[in-house]
């Protein structure tokens, strides 16, 4: 408050005074802001909240405090407040509003062994596995199992989870290992530029080799974690699953000035590094080198990885009375290892490992010499840097002719200045995007994102040509009321947080301009919109590309956004992530490997299918039911190739198999003559004067139908015959096995498969006829047209995404309506057809109408009352719940897709 505020409150009338009315700015101004305190006297900031305070405070004791996590999977564990179990929500997708919320609780909890307290947790990389620690230092490893709101223990060696433990052997840091190959795959996406009308990005790919440690056994995890009485475990799954343990100390303590509260281990270069914090206020950083001793076995058939790994360490440096460059009263609270960029994700200049120090100062309000003080956080940096000393100038005046005295190289921390310094509280650091990006989470509810290379604040700078973040793009958080616990999504799109009353809340990024364009003449904030839908269009294909979760970045888009810019979104996602969507002028074998090596479209596709739905319904527009279409043929065909292709005989004959594939072939039979009987009358009701590709169109715009562009397209064609390859093969070997069915409901199921079979009103032979011709007739038009590859892509991208006909496929389309329908339908019964039941597809609507019956996404087998159901909780659908003991007796295609839906995403237990 300035002086004049004072003179103006000194000077204010009595308040019998009739002119008082006339200062209303005075009475309600500056002047009542200060309650007369004085100049230079400032309010007193709000105290913290006690849980807040308490939760930074266990934050100051030790390294390995979580009780907040969000995995890669997108289920977020939470440890109660007594610490006697775990969790887990997720979030949901309303199917009807677009709305994406917090799930309630699973019924499947984590419960705490006898007599123990769960103190911190932590997932590793693709955040299917999960560590908890308990207030003993134990630590209990648990996996998924087969939904995400469900983890099963692993099995351990006792030594890991039981023995004699006390105080010292309390766990102060934690590292998982990358897993190998599947993190180790990882492109980057460059960030989007404009050009013209065209957003461009590149997608960069890790060498063959990276340098990163990891288990050498593929999809074997290990992890490395540090006790406060300084001993380093290894933590490893043996060939078999189970987990097994070796430790080594790194240095003997002799007073509680030498026990550890924090630690950080991380990746430098093609080695590891450990940097520990002791009560002495002591920095210590050492080199890991892990032993692998691993050696090839064979057994029968299988070839399996043994290993018996050993530890070394390797002291480094050391630096005394660790403390922020100011404001020394900040107590150390998080340490961390910000490993370099690397090389093919480098945007800037080039980064070398960093280690990371948060310092906080939470004033506790019934201390009465901090009543006054604020909250902050102090960021400090090292840089981890090999150096070689130099020597004294007496040196150089050796003699000549002797060898030059040089010393050996040596490790240093070498401080970055400036600290860096908040008047927020930051409560957790991650590091994003092959560690370009820092997000330090707040407890005022924001994310502060800072830039790898510079360390300085990302935030939207108004630039609508480029899109490399999601910050940059203009998204971002309000602040909120002081908040204890926080754990964001992957990308931090979205941020769940701990309420007064202990209770779980989530927020969203929000475009901090607004969703909707603006144009009145004076502004115009359309080009600013765009950025962002092409920001998160990047974000979505970086998660998608790193099999992450990224429902999150899906559910920033409003339910009520433009429908050209719903376009925009997915035809982005497809630009960035795939090599290709055209394959139509290969032949047949080189499509099918083309497809079957394409995942990526798929999930392009997926969001397509929760972005095309009829606002306020739960009806699906053409682009929602092109994706429902699109996904469930590359399931029922992968499902078919993969358990009846010639190498897979042997799977083929297995009495399990051919019963699990009926209700996918009943699925795929009856969207067969779905689409023939949607071509069929299109061409029945085309209105004289008015051309196919018209009719077409405008068919779409009323309806929906998918049915012609599922087949013009070329990927959804080939899967289609795939499909149609695969039926008489599956039919043959249901006719062989009925005789030797295992019980009578088998014999029933398998005998009405063959009856549905035999009684559909079109000649099945004629598919394969009709199929071959369709992609003859399409080649054909593009050859007419001289359409070149990147034509062929935007034509395929607009047919997809907008339901068009394009002018060069007219021709095709004119000839499957006047030659090859005809010559399917001469053999047909068209009545029969007509009246054929087709609403079991699920194609228009996302959630059946009442009374109608649900059925299994998988198996697509209608699913009893009463039975226990996994959902998907992007798109909805549902599966019957199979128990895990059953799971592995599942024939392959089946125990794949006890992983995902249809639409790439994983399950919820409902």
């Amino acid at each position: 408050m300035d002086d004049s505020a004072l003179d103006v409150a000194a000077g204010m009338p009595d308040a019998g005074d009739t002119s008082m009315m006339d200062n209303m700015d005075d009475l309600f101004g500056d002047a009542a802001d200060g309650l007369g305190m004085g100049a230079g006297m400032a309010l007193p900031s709000d105290p913290l909240p006690a849980a807040l305070v308490f939760s930074i405070a266990d934050t100051h004791r030790t390294g390995c405090c979580t009780k907040l996590a969000w995995s890669n999977t997108g289920s977020i564990a939470q440890i109660s407040k007594d610490g006697s179990n775990i969790t887990f929500r997720t979030v949901f997708r309303n199917q009807t509003t677009g709305v994406c919320s917090l799930s309630e609780p699973s019924r499947c909890p984590i419960e705490a062994p006898e007599g123990r307290q769960y103190v911190h947790l932590q997932s590793n990389g693709p955040g299917m596995d999960l560590a908890a620690i308990d207030d003993q230092g134990c630590v209990h490893l648990y996996t998924v199992a087969g939904a995400i709101g469900r983890m099963q223990i692993v099995p351990s060696d006792p030594a890991v989870v039981n023995g004699d433990r006390s105080d010292l052997d309390a766990v102060v840091g934690m590292h998982w290992l990358p897993l190998y190959p599947t993190e180790f795959r990882t492109p980057y996406i460059t960030p989007a530029t404009k050009s013209e009308s065209i957003w461009v990005t590149q997608m960069r790919h890790p060498g063959q080799h990276s340098p990163r440690v990891h288990h050498p056994a593929e999809n074997r995890n290990a992890l490395l974690y540090v006790t406060s009485s300084c001993k380093l475990v290894l933590l490893y799954q043996s060939e078999s699953g189970t987990w097994q343990s070796v430790s080594t100390e790194l240095e003997g303590w002799d007073s509680i000035e030498d026990l550890l509260s924090h630690a950080t281990i991380g990746d430098d270069g093609g080695h590891l590094v450990l940097v520990t914090h002791d009560e002495a206020r002591r920095l210590r950083l050492y080199k890991i080198t892990i032993n692998w001793n691993s050696s090839q076995q064979s057994s029968g058939n299988m070839r399996y990885t043994t290993v018996a790994p050993t530890l070394d360490i390797g002291h480094l440096t050391a630096l005394e009375h660790i403390a922020p460059q100011q404001a020394g009263i900040a107590t150390l609270s998080y340490l961390r290892i910000i490993s370099k960029s690397p090389d093919f994700a480098d945007q800037g200049p080039p980064t070398t490992t960093t280690v990371l120090a948060v310092f906080t100062h939470a004033p506790v309000p019934t201390n009465l010499s901090q009543q006054n003080q604020d909250a902050f956080s102090v960021i400090a940096r090292w840089n981890i840097e090999c150096t070689v000393p130099a020597l004294h100038d007496s040196f150089t005046k050796l003699k000549s002719s002797g060898p030059t005295p040089v010393h050996a190289a040596v490790t240093v921390l070498r401080r970055q200045s400036p600290d860096m310094v908040s008047n927020k509280l930051v409560l957790t650091v991650d590091t994003q995007y092959h560690n370009t990006l820092l997000a330090f989470g707040a407890s005022d509810g924001t994310i502060e994102f800072r830039d790898r290379s510079s360390w300085s604040i990302v935030e939207g700078f108004g630039d609508a040509t480029t899109a490399s973040s999601l910050p940059q793009s203009g998204l971002g958080y309000f602040p909120s009321d002081a908040i204890p616990q926080v754990a964001h999504s992957p990308d931090g799109s979205a941020m769940v947080l701990t309420k007064s009353d202990g209770s779980l809340d989530i927020k969203m990024m929000t475009l901090l301009g607004g969703w909707q364009p603006l144009d009145d003449g004076i502004s115009d904030n359309s080009a600013l919109v765009e950025t962002a839908v092409v920001g998160v269009a990047r974000q979505y294909a970086i998660l998608s590309t790193s099999n992450t979760c990224s429902d999150e970045a899906l559910a920033l888009l409003p339910p009520d956004m433009a429908p050209e810019m719903r376009v925009l979104f997915v035809k982005q996602v497809i630009r960035t992530m795939c090599r290709y969507i055209d394959v139509s002028m290969h032949d047949h074998q080189k499509q099918q490997r083309a497809v079957i090596g394409e995942p990526l479209l798929a999930r392009a596709m997926s969001a397509q299918l929760v972005l095309g739905m009829k606002r306020g319904t739960d009806e699906r527009t053409f682009a929602g039911q092109f994706a429902y279409g699109f996904l469930n043929l590359r399931l029922v065909s992968t499902a078919l190739a993969q358990s009846l292709a010639r190498e897979s005989s042997a799977t083929a004959s297995r009495s399990d198999l051919v019963p699990s594939l009926v209700g996918v072939i009943r699925w795929g039979i009856s969207a067969l003559l779905y689409t023939i009987d949607s071509i069929a009358q299109l061409k029945r009701t085309i209105p004289p004067g008015t051309s196919a590709k018209q009719a077409t169109e405008k068919l779409v715009a009323y309806t929906g139908n998918p049915a012609i562009h599922l087949l013009l397209c070329s990927f959804p064609r080939v899967l289609m015959r795939m499909q149609i390859l695969s039926t008489p093969t599956y039919l043959k070997l249901v006719q062989a096995l009925i005789p030797r069915a295992r019980s009578l409901e088998e014999s029933q199921k398998l005998t009405g498969i063959l009856n549905f079979a035999l009684s559909i009103p079109v000649n099945f032979n004629a598919f394969t006829e009709f199929i071959t011709e369709l992609d003859a007739a399409v080649r054909n038009a593009y050859t007419e047209a001289g359409v070149n590859t990147e034509r062929r892509e935007a034509i395929e991208l607009a047919m997809m995404t907008e339901g068009q006909i394009p002018d060069e496929l007219a021709p095709a389309l004119q000839t499957l309506l006047d030659t090859i329908l005809p010559k399917l339908c001469d053999n047909a019964d068209m009545g029969k057809l007509y009246f054929w039941d087709t609403q079991r597809l699920g194609i228009e609507r996302a959630v059946p109408a009442d009374g109608a019956k649900h059925y299994d996404a998988i198996r697509k087998t209608p699913l009893a009352k009463g039975m226990k159901l996994r959902v998907c909780r992007r798109c909805g659908a549902q599966m019957e719940d199979i128990p895990q003991e059953q799971v592995r007796q599942l024939p392959a295609w089946l125990h794949h897709g006890q992983r995902q839906c249809y639409c790439l995403n994983y399950w919820w237990l409902e």
